[in-house]
């Protein structure tokens, strides 16, 4: 995370990449497979569309701080800032969960179109990243290619997931790559050695591919409908919650130097005479992230899956923008990147209260938005339906 962000940083969001793998059911399956109450595979799975939502509104709460200037930042904004690792993890993590739907969606008999269609996915994050960096630092090697940011970190990590997906030795292997990828990010920080893509940088592999993999056995582990596995991943979150907050605090988790540590790349560009120097600093995670944010997460997943039938008609209203979240990224992109043009600074919010408004304007209008589109979907459906017994 840069400290002192660009335009790409504050309007060009560094989670859309996950949200085109976390976009919509239609090309995921993201259906509800474990459930205590025993619902229809049929159903949605609104907790992950809870999830979503989650994601989406701290996305967008954390793009509008960056446009209100420091001093005028109400508790909220510093809040969203301060978490703002939750935010790109548990998109990382329902990149791990999507894959997992996707492929059982797709079935077996669909290995070699499903790969296709990852790998089509995979490149098009990937040229939408370098294009990304390029408007926004320039032709700066090897960043530009091979490490422009999130979208080609989740490009990469598509890749390589939907082998490790696909194998019918799936638990194993994620089981094996997270422990492996984890000792290693423990290994890099007690050395304090900080290696370009792996653990510094834009985006760096680790930790994202860990909450990828996280995502993937957590699908797979409730895919085995033993009662006693939620509740025992739950009680560990909690324990390790608890734990880690009783000997610090939150903002101690979440900041420097506990929960992150700074890093810097540096260009030089331009003729000897003319030549300029450009270092471009970052807050990549350290490893005490991971048991939290994971835990964190496990418990609002938790929570939400356990509302049962309430929760369906909870999420009818309230979770909308999870089940259109590419929708609601584009849109929600239009406006800010319309407001910084039109004032002209890349701050246009210097008052407190207009960061206020704008947050709540585009908080009722994304949601006006998605709950119109569930509408229209839904209207179709069933006219789809009724058309057949004619």
């Amino acid at each position: 995370m840069q400290v002192f962000p660009g335009f790409y940083e504050r309007v060009c969001p560094k989670l859309i990449n996950a949200i085109f793998l976390s976009m919509d059911s239609k090309d995921m399956g993201d259906r509800v497979i474990f459930n205590r109450g025993g619902v229809s595979p049929a159903h949605r799975n609104f907790a992950l569309d809870g999830l979503r939502t989650l994601a989406i509104l701290l996305m967008i709460s954390s793009h509008t701080s960056r446009l209100i200037v420091w001093e005028s930042r109400r508790e909220w904004s510093r809040f969203v800032l301060l978490i703002e690792p939750l935010t790109a993890s548990l998109f990382l993590m329902l990149v791990g969960a999507s894959l997992v739907y996707s492929w059982h969606a797709a079935g077996i008999h669909a290995r070699w179109s499903w790969y296709r269609k990852q790998l089509v996915r995979a490149g098009c994050l990937w040229i939408i990243s370098c294009l990304f960096y390029l408007a926004e630092d320039g032709l700066r090697w090897p960043d530009a290619i091979f490490l422009s940011g999130i979208l080609a970190t989740i490009a990469y990590t598509s890749v390589l997931g939907m082998f490790v997906i696909s194998s019918p030795y799936s638990i194993a292997l994620l089981v094996f790559i997270s422990t492996a990828l984890i000792s290693l990010n423990l290994f890099l920080d007690i050395h304090h050695l900080k290696w370009f893509m792996v653990n510094a940088g834009n985006s760096p592999f680790l930790p994202l591919l860990i909450f990828a993999c996280l995502g993937a056995l957590g699908v797979l582990a409730l895919e085995s409908r033993k009662r006693w596995v939620q509740p025992l991943v739950l009680i560990v979150a909690l324990a390790l919650l608890g734990a880690i907050r009783y000997r610090y605090s939150f903002t101690e988790i979440f900041s420097n130097p506990l929960g992150r540590f700074e890093t810097a790349r540096t260009f030089v560009t331009g003729p000897n005479e003319a030549r300029t120097v450009k270092s471009i600093p970052y807050y990549n995670l350290r490893p005490i992230l991971i048991p939290v944010i994971a835990s964190i997460i496990v418990v609002i997943y938790g929570g939400l899956a356990n509302l049962n039938s309430a929760g369906e008609r909870f999420s009818k209203y309230f979770f909308p923008m999870g089940r259109f979240s590419l929708d609601i990224y584009i849109l929600h992109l239009s406006l800010l990147a319309s407001l910084v043009v039109v004032s002209g600074g890349l701050r246009p919010l210097q008052k407190t209260w207009q960061g206020d408004a704008v947050i709540l304007g585009l908080f009722l209008i994304c949601q006006g938005w998605a709950m119109g589109r569930d509408y229209f979907k839904r209207r179709k459906k069933v006219g789809r339906i009724a058309n057949s017994f004619h």
